[in-house]
């Protein structure tokens, strides 16, 4: 017999099975929980040493399934209990040799005989699946991923537990449940079906008074801990005690939303996603560290066209097993023109949920409430997708600490409580190259070494535009790199050469530029002008017929934007600024379309002036042009978009 729901043991013909080493015990628990199913060595692995193996921890995994297997064969197992699969291993057991899997039985027996309206039966069937149960499922296994499945087989336990009880209320033996059920919700304070089921069993044993404390002290939980009010079922039953209506499940059965699936809505990683092992290593960490009294949240920022998607949707696959009640995804458009509400994301994530448009609330911070609510006991993965900015991101928090949001963004987001930003840049030039050659092709790489180069540094290392150049050349193999290369060259051409199909930087940018304030969209264009050169603040100045004060307000929101960049600083230590080559074609496009030829004139006239002055101070500045008359602070900077949020 082999039991899991509790402190591990595994016997054969009465004798029991006593791994030597607490690694041996973390894959015998792993091979048991997903009993007759393989098991990924790599997996094994993480299960072992917690995200941090050792290089010889595949041949180690290699030595404890021997062990294991030589400890079966020593007390009369048959062999093949443990079989090598082409990814790992599977542990080959029957359905009544192992406990959890008496527990799908009884469960799945007693399912049938509710529907079947046999009630007592079916309680009898849940009864008997409960007391597989004898304690913490596998507390003793030092195991991050043990103890996230652990965690499921708990939440389990207790599912089952509220369906049995509730055709006990229904079946009129409420009195005698008020012990077992005050107990549950001691343990388990802020789980409202327990404490509705309490308050219903209080009140058929005309304990009124008891059942409306039970509500208050539930109240007051979710008000401390959660900052919202209970949930709608609650209330139902708040509301049916104090009219005095009939409170048995029979009478007044509460709604329940329809069992599903945890919710697993990731878009599909990236087949060829490639390097970024410092970015994934620090988000995983950041991620995996328990927060006390906080959800935690990783923030990847990072320019247009810089892979943050990519990146958190091939982080987020890589967190699943540690967030076993879902992975939530929500794309909010952040960037574009007409952005995702958030009213629509939390219908769209309690859908996932299970609940029905019945069950949600009209109202937006009824429905976060919900949200919030839902969430509060569960281990979910939250991605929110290019967020327009922290107040957006601040709202679909989960209410628990168990669970974890993962944020991309072009903005920055540091503003909101507890996130850990990552900035996210272009790619090296060794992960660049892999790119490029995988979609490509090696042969054709390999065969123009330095045209390849040429063509990714043109690209400015960027992800979608090595992407897009490299799909582009794909679709053409008559198409040589050189003479590739050499179209590159022309900056009039070079954006449309690194266009294809979706894959267009253009595309990409326009919406964020469209949002800009028109001081700094201006601006924008004029500083394009500069020709990818680093300037100070008082150049910007200068160049945008802008007062000091307001340039160096409209540079921090554009470098807040990604939009500019900060290169360093001088001498006097005041930050230098450049717009990136591939953004500036993209802005001096713009320019010659928005800007009159006279502005344009001046500013390149004015710039030729600031070169012949030399230097970075403020000073050179005033000697060149009359101060402005102002020494106001200059107003809050808002995107020029509808607020929906």
């Amino acid at each position: 017999m082999f039991c899991v729901l509790g402190t591990l043991e595994a016997s054969i013909n009465g004798r029991l099975v006593l791994p030597r080493k607490s690694r041996q015990f973390a894959v015998l628990a792993l091979l048991l929980l997903d009993v007759n199913k393989p098991v990924s060595s790599k997996r094994l692995v993480e299960a072992v040493w917690n995200g941090c193996p050792p290089t010889t921890a595949a041949e180690q995994i290699q030595t404890c399934v021997w062990r294991l297997r030589r400890s079966f064969a020593r007390i009369g197992a048959q062999d093949g209990l443990i079989e090598t699969t082409a990814s790992g291993y599977a542990l080959h057991l029957r359905e009544d040799w192992v406990d959890t899997s008496m527990f799908d039985r009884h469960v799945s027996e007693a399912e049938i005989a509710r529907t079947n309206g046999d009630n007592q039966a079916a309680i009898s069937g849940f009864r008997q699946a409960l007391r597989l149960f004898r304690g913490p499922v596998l507390a003793e296994v030092n195991s991050m991923i043990v103890q996230a499945a652990a965690a499921t087989w708990e939440k389990r336990r207790l599912a089952v537990l509220e369906e049995c009880i509730e055709l006990e209320l229904a079946s009129g033996v409420a009195a005698g449940l008020v012990p077992e059920l005050t107990v549950l919700v001691d343990e388990n304070p802020l789980r409202e079906r327990l404490r509705c089921q309490l308050m219903l069993a209080l009140s058929a044993d005309d304990r009124r008074a008891e059942a409306l404390a039970a509500y208050r002290e539930g109240r007051g939980l979710t008000v401390a801990k959660l900052g919202l009010e209970p949930g709608p079922r609650l209330q139902e039953v708040q509301r049916m005690i104090l009219a005095g209506s009939p409170t048995s499940s029979a009478a007044a059965p509460l709604p329940q939303p329809p069992p599903v699936r945890p919710p697993g809505q990731l878009p599909a990683d990236v087949t060829d996603f490639v390097g970024r092992s410092g970015y994934v290593a620090e988000v995983l960490g950041l991620l995996n560290v328990d927060v006390r009294g906080g959800v935690r949240i990783c923030a990847l920022l990072g320019r247009c066209g810089a892979g943050k998607t990519a990146l958190a949707v091939h982080i987020a696959h890589q967190l699943r097993s540690r967030f076993p009640d879902g992975q939530l995804y929500a794309d909010l458009g952040g960037s574009q023109r007409a952005h995702a509400t958030v009213d629509d994301v939390l219908r769209g994530f309690l859908h996932a949920l299970g609940y029905p448009d019945s069950w949600i609330p009209a109202a937006r911070h009824e429905r976060a409430a919900m949200y919030r609510s839902v969430l509060a006991e569960r281990r979910v993965l939250v991605v929110l997708d290019d967020v327009a900015d922290a107040a957006q991101v601040q709202q679909l928090l989960p209410g628990g600490p168990d669970a974890a949001v993962l944020v991309t963004s072009r903005t920055s987001v540091t503003e909101l409580p507890g996130v850990s930003p990552v900035e996210v840049g272009v790619l090296p030039e060794g992960e660049a190259v892999e790119l490029f050659t995988r979609i490509v092709g090696t042969d054709r790489c390999h065969a123009e070494p330095v045209s390849r180069n040429q063509i990714i540094r043109a690209a400015g290392y960027l992800p979608l535009s090595v992407r897009s150049a490299g799909a582009r050349l794909a679709a053409r193999p008559y198409l040589s790199l050189a003479r590739f290369a050499d179209r590159l060259r022309d900056p009039e051409r070079r954006l449309d050469e690194l266009a294809h199909g979706g894959l267009d930087v253009r595309d990409s940018l326009a919406p964020s530029v469209r949002r800009l304030p028109a001081e700094a969209r201006n601006l924008w264009w004029r500083l394009s002008l500069l020709q990818g050169r680093d300037f100070p603040a008082w150049v910007a100045a200068v160049v945008g017929d802008v007062a000091p004060l307001l340039a160096e307000k409209l540079l921090d929101f554009l470098v807040d934007r990604r939009l500019v960049d900060v290169v360093g600083v001088d001498p006097a230590g005041m930050p230098r600024y450049r717009v990136d080559e591939l953004f500036g074609l993209y802005a001096r496009k713009r320019a010659q379309e928005e800007l009159p030829e006279s502005a344009r004139a001046r500013v390149l006239s004015r710039t030729a002036q600031c070169s012949a002055v030399g230097g970075t101070t403020m000073t050179k500045y005033l000697d060149l042009y009359e101060v402005y008359a102002t020494d106001d602070e200059p107003a809050e900077l808002v995107d020029e978009s509808e607020d929906d949020q």
